[in-house]
């Protein structure tokens, strides 16, 4: 439960879907869960699981230095300081997804791994496993939750049909669908919070806040991506540099400049551009690039448009880092007009090469693009900014509520399909705004996303008498 004072509608949608569903996200046996081992390595180094935890042996543990990104071989982050029980411990860390793991990729008998101080994975083999080392030492075990990375992960999407819901959400008064939909993103709006405040917690709130930045700008297929990116370049490193320097290393760690060659340019801009870039990569290219293939950033390049190329995306990202210091007042010190400077900040946003260009080695486009387009600017107003405002100013809530909406994508179509049925006028409605969009998507995960039955066992449609 969280303890800060968010409005009262997100308790109240909290109490009714545990009564539905009775904490869902809360698994009675342990399950086989399958996730990238480096997405599973960001979610740890970002503090989204916290910096307490009890060992495989019940030790208290507690994460006083999460230390840093090895972009060589060996454990996976380096200089960590953990306590166990309450004995300060200094050494490295391996994350995996299993137990059996550390043996199958040959940890124990490798001395390069004798310095690791806490082995931490994700699913526990049925057989109980102890960690050794080269020298046949105990390595302590750190199990972690599975239920937080359960809520966090997106599941596949169940078949778009018209749900069960339509007919009682149909009798419902206007006022009582408005206050559903207000309460489920209200409580949305506290579990964003919440992610950040333990992010922060464990890191600081600049990096938590530019970590959350740099996954919007990732989009749906690229958010691991730019946070493992913002990871391993930390917001006081860059911007220690000037803008040149920050800009090269961003996209040399980023890994995309052993592929770029500005000898072989199609354009004469885009090879001055990388010519730049060069110049100042090569001087920090041995501290930063990863030296192994595992260790490098996977970048997903299929199903994303031109404009959100993750080239372009890591280019606004440049620009946003030129200008940090008038962004920071935005979420430092809000008020009432938040949502217009937010917009008006972005819209200064500028890059004589990314307004232009769509990859680092693209001819120009024929007309000037936005570095960050309204509706990504609207997301991550809604998705990072206001919860990490709403947190500490709870009376930001009727700002919030009057933002416009985004366009519509694939899971808001979903939801308005499965909670209202085709073209309805109460789905264009109730989707007007941004954070009547947000509740959509709630409702939907927490009840489309749930249910196995194909809407016949779900709780929801006959209990939403309740809300009235």
């Amino acid at each position: 439960m969280s303890i800060v004072p968010f409005p009262d509608g997100a308790e109240k949608y909290d109490n009714f879907r545990e009564s539905l569903l009775g904490s869902p996200s809360v698994l009675n046996e342990p399950k086989i869960l399958e996730i990238p081992e480096m997405d599973l390595q960001a979610m740890w180094f970002g503090g989204e699981f916290g910096r307490e935890f009890t060992g495989t042996q019940g030790e208290k543990i507690e994460i006083v230095q999460f230390g840093h990104w090895n972009h060589s071989s060996g454990p996976d982050f380096t200089e960590t300081a953990v306590k166990i029980d309450g004995e300060l411990c200094r050494g490295d860390i391996e994350i995996e997804l299993d137990s059996k793991s550390w043996e199958q990729h040959g940890h124990g008998a490798n001395d390069a791994f004798d310095g690791v101080i806490l082995h931490i994975f994700l699913n526990e083999s049925s057989d109980e496993f102890y960690t050794r080392n080269s020298r046949h030492e105990s390595v302590p075990q750190l199990k972690l939750d599975q239920n937080l990375l359960l809520y966090a992960r997106a599941r596949d999407l169940p078949e778009a049909f018209p749900g069960r819901c339509l007919a009682p959400l149909h009798d419902m008064s206007d006022e009582a669908v408005a206050s559903l939909l207000e309460s489920a993103a209200q409580f949305r709006a506290r579990m964003k919070y919440d992610r950040l405040k333990a992010m922060a917690d464990s890191t600081s709130a600049r990096q938590t806040i530019f970590q959350a930045i740099c996954e919007a700008l990732g989009f749906r297929y690229n958010k691991t991506a730019m946070a493992i990116l913002s990871q391993r370049n930390p917001l006081p490193d860059l911007l220690s540099l000037n803008p040149a320097e920050r800009e090269a290393r961003i996209f040399g760690a980023a890994g995309f400049m052993e592929t770029e060659s500005y000898h072989s340019s199609l354009s004469e801009d885009a090879s001055a551009y990388l010519k730049t870039l060069w110049s100042h990569w090569w001087k920090v290219r041995p501290e930063v690039e990863p030296e192994t293939e595992d260790r490098k950033i996977q970048w997903k390049l299929s199903g994303t448009r031109p404009m959100n190329h993750p080239q372009r995306r890591v280019g606004a990202l440049a620009a946003v880092l030129n200008r940090w210091h008038l962004l920071t007042v935005i979420w430092e010190r809000p008020g009432e007009d938040l949502e217009k400077k937010w917009e008006t900040r972005c819209d200064e946003l500028s890059h004589d090469y990314w307004e232009n260009h769509y990859t680092l080695n693209s001819k120009p486009s024929k007309s000037p693009m936005k570095l960050i387009g309204k509706d990504r600017q609207r997301d991550i107003l809604g998705n990072v900014i206001f919860p990490w405002c709403l947190g500490r100013h709870q009376d930001l809530w009727s700002t919030f509520a009057e933002m416009g909406g985004v366009d519509s994508n694939e899971k808001l179509r979903r939801a308005q399909l499965r909670l209202f049925g085709e073209g309805s006028p109460e789905a264009k409605k109730f989707s007007r705004k941004y954070f009547q969009q947000q509740a959509l998507l709630q409702i939907y995960h927490d009840f489309c996303l749930e249910d196995a039955s194909e809407c016949r066992d779900c709780p929801f449609p006959e209990q939403l008498k309740q809300w009235q």
